[in-house]
């Protein structure tokens, strides 16, 4: 195979393009759990085109770009051994180089997907524009359970096995309910807790674990990007969830906004208003209109996040000095984030973060929030910003 495209592709490295029909060849394994060769039947590679307008899709924030929605484009079909060699041409993959109409949001993304199981799902989501060996795609036996007890759920499951070159997979577990994604939370062991407080009154919910594991493949003249992802059947969440203090409660960036679109329960994603003098807030103010003693604060949706970003909280009464209440834990990395199909959701990131605070806290009716976080360059952390927001719970 290599040898038969060996001198389109010198030429395609050296700035010709590839005639439209040249053939493209896309060759992997495929396993079934107990890693033998896979037998159930074809597999669906899929291609993601552009939905008229720019309405987000369910769950993921506003990005004024189009959405994308991944649609069946082919059928890859692997044989007893569980190999298969797909062909597609220069014209699929845009290696002709040429300009033309196209539904496709991109000619080189692309999703390999086995058949679906019980809500489950199990794809490679690939990038490639010449010949590509793809990673073993295997389904993912998860073993997802819940543990209800009188605080929450715990939610356990058998990691991904280790395969060939693939990275150490990543976990995220994500609350869905009738209005979109209610909670994320990432976690590197084999299970995770949810209480009542990441639900809130968003019911019902289900909860989803998924994996993921993002790499890469070079040869001599071609290169894949590649992210292995698998999301366990959904799991009903056996608990109902709190209303927290703060909802409709007003808030301040530079002013006082009353009604706060961050605290009205709609899990919408809003931009945080910029301050009179033009630049991004810094600080999140929320007012109380009764004094209470805050035991915790959740953010929903939170961008634009800094590396090693930590939240902190401060409470204050009738006008008095601010008093600290709690910090977060240092927020992860960005290539923890969940895998999402709309590629533009990638670049306006969201984040979940759960800020408990220290027992014993005062009477307040006023919180605020803000974070620091390292920038390059600069010796000390510095503060982030609020750029667009979901909701802020104080409980």
């Amino acid at each position: 195979m290599r040898m038969r495209h060996a001198l389109p592709l010198v030429l395609l490295a050296s700035g010709c393009a590839l005639e439209p029909e040249t053939p493209v060849f896309l060759s992997g394994t495929v396993l079934e759990t107990d890693g033998t060769p896979w037998r159930g039947g074809p597999l669906t590679l899929m291609r993601p085109r552009k939905l008229p307008g720019t309405q987000p899709l369910p769950g993921e924030p506003p990005t004024g770009q189009p959405t994308l929605a991944y649609e069946p484009w082919a059928q890859v079909t692997p044989d007893a051994d569980g190999l298969f060699l797909h062909e597609l041409s220069a014209r699929d993959t845009g290696a002709d180089l040429l300009e033309r109409p196209s539904p496709w949001a991109s000619l080189k993304n692309f999703q390999l997907h086995l058949p679906p199981v019980d809500g489950a799902r199990d794809f490679l989501a690939i990038h490639f524009m010449l010949d590509v060996d793809l990673p073993p795609l295997r389904r993912w036996d998860s073993r997802v359970q819940a543990h209800p007890d009188a605080t929450g759920v715990r939610l356990s499951w058998v990691d991904v096995p280790a395969l060939a070159d693939i990275p150490p997979h990543l976990y995220s577990v994500q609350a869905r309910g009738e209005w979109g994604v209610v909670w994320t939370q990432d976690t590197r062991s084999g299970e995770a807790f949810l209480g009542p407080e990441m639900l809130e009154d968003f019911a019902p919910p289900l909860a989803y674990v998924q994996a993921h594991a993002r790499g890469q493949r070079s040869w001599i003249q071609s290169v894949l990007e590649y992210t292995d992802v698998h999301e366990a059947p959904p799991v009903p969440l056996p608990f109902t969830g709190v209303v927290p203090v703060s909802r409709g409660q007003p808030c301040e960036t530079d002013a006082v906004v009353d009604p706060c679109p961050f605290t009205d329960g709609k899990l919408e994603s809003k931009r945080v208003p910029i301050s009179r003098f033009g630049s991004l807030e810094d600080e999140l103010v929320l007012r109380l209109r009764e004094p209470t003693r805050p035991r915790r604060v959740l953010i929903r949706g939170h961008t634009g996040t800094r590396p090693q970003e930590v939240f902190h909280v401060e409470g204050s009464l009738e006008g008095g000095a601010w008093v600290v209440l709690g910090q977060s834990a240092p927020a992860s990395e960005l290539g923890d984030a969940p895998y999402t199909d709309d590629v533009n959701t990638q670049f306006s990131f969201e984040r979940d973060v759960d800020i408990p605070l220290a027992e014993g806290a005062p009477l307040v009716d006023k919180v605020r929030v803000y974070s620091l976080g390292s920038v390059p360059g600069l010796p000390t952390p510095s503060r982030g910003y609020f750029t667009q927001l979901r909701e802020v719970s104080i409980f």
